[in-house]
């Protein structure tokens, strides 16, 4: 039989590949092949996927032995590091779905997850153990916890009930007794939700690899390429991130959050870790543009950038093109419940105009795109329409909310072989040329930063602090007039409240890209004769 162990894992390979996971099927062949390569690092740390492969396995291997069984979820409240990498991976080994949540978020945003998550088991860190484990007591959580960290480092008295990073490591790796179904789920992402609690959408193991073979063979990547991450991890957009470095065996490099606030450390950054191709949120890519850190010559190992989560104004595409014509620039379109991207388009020249608009594109492989009216009518070309998509990516629906995931993902009403369709909210119109363009939202939801908003949640937040008697929130044009749009809360306040502490309160309920830049005070919320709030009047307010 030769050596015990190496008929084991021989054996782990061949079951495996009568239905490989889809994580292990990426994972393994560069933990084999290419052990020393580099998996993860934000610059100072770094992970190899031989050591991830390992250190995954042992959290799935505790996973387990914790109770977590196939489908199981696992809330992972982390601050942005390497190691998220170990836990995501880990929670998919033992064939449960993990729920990220983000770990400066305030509590009450953790309450409302973990709430409708319902987890079997908590990851935490050194810096969310505690909090998360009064706001697990607060709503009767009684899950079990991981701690990615010893015990030493919280510098509290001996804590019943959490698993602490040595006793992880003194576990053996998990093999796998029973293997994913594709329509097994891997995540669920909570985005916000307009009842005023975020909506858990729920992720296939079908939907990732789809979107990440289109995405691994669409942008070549191979394991010489090196991916910045600028995406945080309860975020979408790292999806791509994440997955196409690891099943090319290719190294994500994840920038820290600071960076992305200081864009000449941030440019100093990616030609540093010599990073080849970025998908990164439009706001952030004007920003860079705005700040003047753009210069000829930079950035030289920076081959394709993608732009996504909101329109670029082309102006500032047209300053990054115009100084990096050597670059590659796509933007990409795609909304949660679809998995990533849905559309792209490859910018093939530079704009000849401020003005001119960029088109969303066309539909990846394997994705359908259908344009419907307020009917579920067919829209012609040219004419305005719901944006529906189709096929690969589509998402199972919300968690615990039937309702909702009825009327966003239905039955397709057109004559196709594509038989369940979601519809986005968004509007778009079909160009002579085949792309799509891009229009607006057809409800109130907003696009800050790449984050999706739903104005109710924030004037719900904003409505239950004292002396707030009224609150709308709009995205209106930025005071510096440069086109660029910004979030404002318009306020209708008691005499004695001040506009600060208002903000102040709301960045204690809501996360940081959810608080209002700015906020106005006004007299008297205008309002229109079926009682809701008059848009066009609200702005004149400013």
């Amino acid at each position: 039989l030769g050596d015990p162990a190496e008929y084991h894992r021989a054996l782990y390979r061949v079951v495996r590949q009568m239905k490989p996971l889809m994580v292990q099927q990426y994972l393994d062949g560069p933990a084999l092949q290419t052990p020393d390569k580099v998996a993860v690092t934000d610059g100072s740390r770094a992970i190899r996927y031989r050591d991830l492969s390992a250190w995954s396995g042992k959290l799935a291997r505790c996973l387990r032995a914790s109770g977590v069984g196939r489908q199981d979820r696992v809330a992972l409240i982390l601050h942005r590091a390497p190691g998220n990498l170990v836990a995501m991976v880990g929670t998919l080994k033992a064939g449960a779905v993990y729920v990220p949540i983000d770990g400066k978020a305030p509590v009450e945003r953790w309450k409302q997850i973990l709430d409708d998550a319902a987890p079997s088991l908590v990851i935490c860190d050194s810096r969310t153990l505690l909090p998360a484990r009064e706001t697990m007591a607060q709503i009767g959580c009684v899950a079990p916890v991981i701690a990615l960290c010893r015990a030493k480092e919280i510098g509290a008295p001996p804590l019943s009930g959490v698993i602490f990073l040595d006793e992880v490591c003194a576990c053996d790796e998990w093999i796998p007794g029973d293997i994913h179904d594709d329509n097994d789920l891997a995540y669920i992402l909570y985005t916000s939700g307009s009842t005023g609690r975020p909506k858990g959408v729920m992720i296939t193991h079908r939907n990732i690899r789809d979107y990440i073979d289109w995405g691994g063979n669409c942008f070549r990547v191979t394991h010489n390429d090196v991916l910045l991450g600028t995406a945080p991890f309860h975020f979408d957009m790292s999806t791509f991130d994440i997955y196409c470095s690891i099943k090319a065996g290719a190294t994500l490099c994840l920038a820290d959050e600071m960076l992305t606030l200081f864009p000449e450390k941030l440019v100093k950054f990616i030609e540093q870790q010599k990073v080849t191709l970025w998908k990164g949120v439009s706001s952030l890519l004007m920003y860079m543009a705005r700040t003047g850190v753009l210069k000829n010559g930079g950035m030289p190992s920076l081959k394709q950038v993608l732009f996504a989560g909101e329109p670029l104004p082309t102006k500032y595409l047209i300053e990054w093109m115009r100084t990096f014509p050597e670059k590659t620039f796509y933007n990409a379109y795609g909304p949660t419940e679809a998995t990533g991207v849905s559309l792209y388009y490859r910018v093939e020249q530079v704009p000849a105009s401020p003005r001119e608009t960029i088109p969303i594109g066309r539909p990846c492989d394997g994705k359908k795109v259908f344009l419907l009216s307020e009917k579920n009518d067919p829209v012609p070309p040219g004419e305005i329409g719901e944006l529906c998509i189709g096929e690969a990516g589509v998402a199972r629906g919300y968690l615990n909310d039937l309702e909702k995931t009825a009327r966003c993902f239905i039955e397709n009403p057109l004559k196709d072989p594509c038989r369940r369709i979601y519809k986005t909210g968004d509007l778009a119109r079909l160009l002579p040329c085949g792309n799509y363009d891009y229009v607006g939202r057809k409800d109130r939801q907003l696009k800050v930063m790449g984050y999706r908003i739903e104005a109710g949640d924030v004037e719900r937040a904003l409505l239950s602090t004292d002396g707030v008697r009224d609150a709308a929130v709009d995205l209106v044009e930025a005071r510096a007039a440069d086109g660029v749009a910004e979030l404002v809360a318009y306020l209708e306040l008691e005499a004695a409240m001040e506009v600060g502490h208002v903000l102040e309160n709301l960045k204690k309920l809501l996360p940081a890209y959810m608080v209002p830049r700015r906020a106005i005070r006004i007299e008297k919320m205008p309002r229109c004769s079926r009682g809701k709030v008059d848009p066009s009047a609200l702005r004149l307010c400013g």
